[in-house]
């Protein structure tokens, strides 16, 4: 039964986003908007940190990104930012407090920015969005499929114990044959920047799920809310795109593919 639920939710989540990614870019941007906002609300809620500003930082953002170049720039260095932030995140060892401060900071840099940074993309290149929306399903999936058959090594057994190091190369390999094909079959990418482009997103993706892994546990929570029957909360549905997609816009960028 729970099999059922999970595979319901995801083909309403999945179509939503795809449904409005390609109805216009309007409607994709107050979709991720929405998320936006109950992704940030659930933080809020799991910390036990209020931070009202926090809602304003994705419509500011978007605002700022969508008027102007400079604004655009500002926005991917700031995802970026966000990235080795996650990275140091992940790497300490030692319990870092949980305060105003810090969910202040990953709501900005963490949470809003990249998500703005996926509704401009939507806005001039729907079908990059998609692309990268492939990779990350792709991986997750894949990972999970072939860790559950061949894993043995944990991954990152403090954070998330039933990730292992087999399914997350499985999920990489995979995701890196079935996406570059993909690529070569809508002309999106030549190969040469395709198979870089799918591998540091991928691995983004797969580190993304780990930071909100370690925050859940930090906060002593399973999921960060309900509101996706057999998947939990909207953090829970977008921790896996929150790193992937300044990573992959940067690479769009430094390969020529946007301006």
């Amino acid at each position: 039964m729970n099999l059922i639920v999970r595979s319901l939710t995801s083909l309403f989540y999945v179509g939503l986003l795809l449904g409005s990614l390609f109805l216009g870019g309007d409607l994709f941007s107050l979709i991720t908007c929405i998320m936006t906002t109950l992704a940030l609300r659930e933080i809020q809620r799991i910390s036990g940190q209020k931070t009202p500003i926090a809602y304003l930082f994705f419509p500011i953002i978007f605002w700022a990104a969508t008027n102007g170049k400079a604004a655009e720039i500002v926005s991917l260095t700031l995802g970026i930012i966000g990235i080795f932030f996650a990275i140091l995140y992940l790497g300490k060892k030692t319990k870092l407090a949980i305060g105003k401060a810090f969910i202040t900071t990953l709501s900005l840099i963490g949470v809003a920015v990249p998500m703005v940074l996926l509704a401009v993309l939507g806005t001039k290149k729907p079908e990059l969005v998609a692309f990268v929306f492939g990779v990350i399903w792709l991986n997750d999936s894949a990972a999970f499929l072939v860790g559950s058959w061949l894993g043995k090594q944990p991954l990152a057994p403090t954070i998330s114990p039933n990730k292992t190091i087999e399914g997350s190369l499985g999920g990489l390999v995979f995701t890196m044959v079935i996406m570059t094909y993909f690529s070569g079959y809508f002309n999106l990418f030549n190969t040469n920047t395709a198979l870089p482009i799918i591998l540091i997103t991928a691995i983004m993706a797969s580190l993304g799920d780990l930071v909100q892994s370690k925050l859940k546990r930090q906060c002593e929570v399973k999921d960060s809310g309900t509101i996706l029957p057999g998947h939990g909360g909207m953090y829970d549905r977008i921790d896996s795109t929150l790193l992937a997609v300044p990573a992959f816009i940067l690479l769009l960028f430094l390969f020529g593919y946007v301006s």
